[in-house]
């Protein structure tokens, strides 16, 4: 069994009953040339506003519903509303305050700067009432108003995800961070570890599922981005394997990242990494098994099957590494770039960077081979020798199923571990 992700995924939302700024209400010998108001309303609303000043809700509610019976015109529905909002801050009164933003928007006559409060107040209200569908067509009016409530990214992915819209959650939350950074604004670790946690809870073979793959994996690539931790790393490319069903040969190389990371961790992670490469590449899994004895997260007296893959590795060991400048010298004279390709493997295995790139080139120069393997192992190669343009590049020519742990290893060029 494969070990799984261990991200805390959590999102803070911002759903507390703050204050909602109103335009001031005009007295009746205030009135505004371009609003109507129906004189009864106005002279209702303003004693409601003198009663909400006096701290008297009970007589505003009580003024309010009698403009409520006398509303004809929207700028009469914008002002009680308005009030109504007021009166119901002052009683505490979450129903009161719901009733007057709903007004105030429906009338038509909320200012343009006040249109974003307002549609925010609204979804979150609608999000406490568990009327998602409601909540989310206020958060994407307030984001088409321009609202800047730094709370509005999260609160509409998580209306989307609760809407069963889980490519849009992600859509909305990658959009979003991509705004953050290039502002120079700092991105949530929430804002990551609950769009992960919408994605990779989708199961395979759900609609969409590849496209939601892409998704999460986009995210995840930003978080280690902007969180560079160990654990981040470990859990992303746990992640990545994971949602990518990958081919034994594509894991190896995640693994190879993994290893490079420091991010191996607990007996089933070196144990995989092993089965995945002691009967092509006897140093790479003694070199990993020797980890696991050193990390004491394998004992080779009490696991069996580990003690007998050292047993199988090391008698092949000085042969192998004897064989290696004959087999370079054959993929030298070698009419394509197999042998070379083969070659570059097995240094890359005995960690001789240097010598897996000399192959890795000659295997590309003589084709026959594909490039793209061989263009993501020759950046593992120049990546581990710290030849950090060279590596990009070998990394940027690879395409096909190899280019998404080829920009995994980009990501970790620019934004190594750091903890």
């Amino acid at each position: 069994m494969k070990s799984g992700s261990t991200i805390t995924l959590a999102l803070a939302l911002a759903l507390g009953g703050g204050a909602i700024a109103v335009s001031p209400v005009l007295a009746a010998k205030e009135k505004a040339p371009a609003a109507k108001y129906t004189p009864a309303v106005q002279n209702a609303v303003a004693a409601a506003q003198k009663a909400v000043q006096a701290k008297d809700t009970a007589t505003a509610k009580a003024e309010l519903d009698k403009a409520k019976a006398a509303a004809k015109t929207d700028d009469d529905k914008y002002i009680i509303g308005a009030v109504t909002v007021q009166n119901a801050q002052a009683a505490n009164d979450q129903a009161g305050i719901k009733e007057g933003v709903d007004m105030m928007l429906a009338s038509g006559k909320a200012p343009a700067d006040q249109q974003g409060t307002l549609l925010v107040a609204q979804g979150k209200m609608n999000y406490q009432a568990r009327n998602f569908p409601a909540a989310e067509q206020a958060f994407t009016q307030a984001q088409a108003a321009g609202s800047t409530d730094p709370d509005l990214t999260a609160l509409l992915v998580e209306t989307k995800a609760q809407n069963g819209k889980t490519l849009e959650a992600l859509q909305v939350l990658n959009a979003g961070i991509d705004k953050q950074v290039a502002s120079g604004q700092p991105v949530p670790n929430e804002w990551f570890g609950r769009g992960i946690n919408i994605g990779y809870a989708v199961k395979k073979g759900a609609p969409g599922y590849a496209e939601i793959a892409a998704a999460t994996t986009d995210l995840t690539k930003k978080w280690v981005a902007a969180y560079p931790t160990k654990s981040n790393w470990r859990d992303t490319l746990v992640i990545y394997r994971d949602m990518s069903a990958l081919p034994a040969d594509q894991e190896l190389d995640m693994y190879r990242l993994l290893r490079t990371i420091g991010g191996l961790k607990g007996e089933r992670d070196y144990m995989d990494y092993v089965e995945a490469s002691y009967l092509r590449f006897p140093a790479e899994a003694k070199g990993v098994l020797d980890e696991a004895v050193a990390a004491n997260q394998i004992n080779l007296a009490n696991n069996r099957g580990a003690n007998d893959v050292m047993n199988i590795v090391k008698p092949k060991l000085a042969a192998d590494k004897a064989s290696l400048p004959a087999a370079a010298k054959g993929a030298q004279a070698a009419a394509n770039g197999r042998a070379a390709l083969s070659t570059g493997d097995a240094y890359l295995g005995y960690g001789e960077w240097q010598q897996a790139v000399d192959m890795y080139k000659l295997a590309l120069a003589k084709g026959g081979v594909d490039a793209d393997t061989a263009n993501l192992r020759m950046g593992m190669a120049l990546a581990r020798l710290n030849q950090k343009d060279a590596a990009k590049a070998a990394f940027g020519a690879v395409k096909g199923p190899r280019a998404q742990l080829a920009s995994y290893w980009m990501v970790y060029l620019d934004h190594p571990v750091t903890a």
